[in-house]
């Protein structure tokens, strides 16, 4: 190797260092995205029946525990693992997602049906058991939701056909929390005439 050579072989290891240091991509500042990914889903308390006795179940979500994530869940009925452990549901399959409002100590729950005899049946249902599991269901969330909630939670469930026409095609009923504090509280699962 030549004198010559071995003279520019350090410059050219600066040049090379410098021209790979900088890749052509500009230098930016912290960019914003939202909130960091933690890979935990929410955890809210649905009410399914076990020999008829109202009981509270942990359930896993994917979305923020409120009330809404509730009913939807709790509408869902028990998973697998929960029939398993003997964990049965009285209330209707819906055909579309229920509309859940809240504002204190009340829940309002209206359910869509798409034909009369989806309403009919979920009106027969709504009662009893499946009253309970909605009523606890709604009540454990809107807590949990709002801390400021003390007492007793107000539930009042409408069911409509289409776009809620009124007489034979609305119906409601009402439950309150104070069901729910009752240990072992076994309930009547047959259904009733509404």
């Amino acid at each position: 190797m030549s004198r010559a050579h071995r003279a520019a072989r350090p410059a050219l290891l600066v040049a090379a260092a410098f021209l790979l240091s900088a890749c052509g991509i500009p230098t930016t500042g912290v960019v914003e995205s939202g909130e960091p990914a933690t890979g935990l889903r929410s955890t809210t308390t649905v009410y399914f029946l076990k020999n008829r006795v109202l009981t509270a179940v942990p359930r896993r979500i994917a979305r923020r525990a409120d009330t809404e994530a509730a009913v939807e869940a709790v509408f869902s009925g028990p998973d697998d693992s929960d029939r398993l452990s003997g964990l049965t549901s009285r209330l209707p399959r819906l055909p579309k997602d229920p509309t859940v409002r809240t504002a204190g100590a009340t829940v309002r729950i209206a359910l869509g049906f798409d034909t009369r005899p989806q309403f009919v049946q979920a009106r027969r249902l709504l009662l009893g058991a499946a009253l309970g599991q909605l009523v606890c269901t709604a009540a454990a969330a809107r807590r949990a939701e709002d801390p400021a909630v003390v007492g007793p939670v107000s539930v009042t469930v409408t069911a409509s056909v289409n776009s809620g026409d009124s007489g034979d095609n609305l119906w409601n009923t009402e439950g309150n929390s104070t069901i729910c504090t009752k240990p072992d509280r076994t309930l009547d699962t047959a259904a009733r005439p509404g």
